[in-house]
């Protein structure tokens, strides 16, 4: 799935990463402007530090007092719930692909928040009481996205999904694919026990439409995107992006959770970000 969300808070820190490190060499002050901008920045990004520190402390406390009520396992036996979970899926769960042919699209910073999303992606699978049968496939064992992997996640060489080298026309039955993309006309109705759900492995800053598109009408794979529109809209008021363009771990988190509640609404609800504008319908 194409992510071309918002990267203004990325762009906006890089910005003054690159500013700083010019006044260093050139000794140069800021403008106004400028100085406004890195004020701002500082302290949006101070607050929202300080709110996921606030968060962290929270679910610290809450796991504690369950531990003290007898409400929660012992770490070591969720983990090795989950863990037995995972390993059950590859035998029975609905088949699901992050496609990662797209890294040459991609520049090095890009690929680092593929990298965070693929994180994402697998911690949401992991937590699941009904997991899926998750691959990434196209991921080169000498490649960029799978270094980065490497350097930026702990233990990812030891992931319980199926890390393959091939590319997903070559891994699976291209009559059981079904692949996610916002530029398909028909939407995604239900999931299927025997169809491969393929979610493109993309972030795109330059916001290059219908990449993924051209590699789906040359394969000839079905294609399918989200029911956003049937399932809600526009609030009143605007005050949103008002995109249907998510991340690939918001497409994936949308996909686990309407296999867990049989709802497009719940599952839309759970995963469409706040920040598009986009509600439930009333009538859904």
């Amino acid at each position: 799935m194409d992510d071309r969300k918002s990267e203004s808070d990325a762009n906006e820190k890089d910005l003054f990463c690159d500013s700083n490190e010019d006044r260093s060499k050139n000794s140069e002050p800021l403008s106004k402007n400028q100085q406004k901008k890195l004020d701002r920045y500082l302290a949006v990004s101070g607050h929202k530090k300080e709110k996921r520190k606030e968060e962290r402390q929270r679910r610290r406390e809450k796991f504690k007092e369950k531990r003290q009520n007898g409400e929660e396992k012992p770490k070591d036996i969720t983990k090795q719930e989950q863990l037995d979970r995972l390993v059950a899926s590859k035998e029975n769960g609905i088949k699901v692909c992050i496609d990662l042919q797209y890294h040459k699209i991609m520049t090095p910073k890009e690929i680092q928040r593929l990298s965070n999303q693929l994180k994402r992606v697998y911690g949401s699978n992991k937590a699941s009481l009904k997991p899926f049968n998750l691959t990434f496939s196209s991921l080169k064992r000498d490649g960029q996205i799978y270094e980065t992997c490497i350097e930026k996640i702990s233990g990812f060489a030891h992931f319980q999904v199926n890390m393959i080298e091939e590319s997903v026309e070559e891994e699976f039955d291209v009559e059981k694919l079904v692949y996610l993309s916002p530029d398909a006309d028909k939407y995604l109705e239900d999931l299927e026990p025997d169809a491969i759900y393929v979610i493109g492995g993309i972030v795109d800053d330059t916001v290059q439409s219908k990449m993924s598109l051209q590699f789906i009408e040359a394969v000839q794979a079905e294609c399918r995107k989200l029911p956003i529109p049937l399932y809600m809209e526009r609030k009143d008021g605007g005050g949103g992006t008002f995109k249907q363009i998510l991340t690939v771990n918001q497409v994936f988190d949308i996909l686990l959770k309407f296999q867990e509640t049989k709802s497009w609404p719940e599952a839309l609800k759970a995963g469409v970000p706040a920040r598009t504008g986009f509600v439930c319908k009333e009538s859904s």
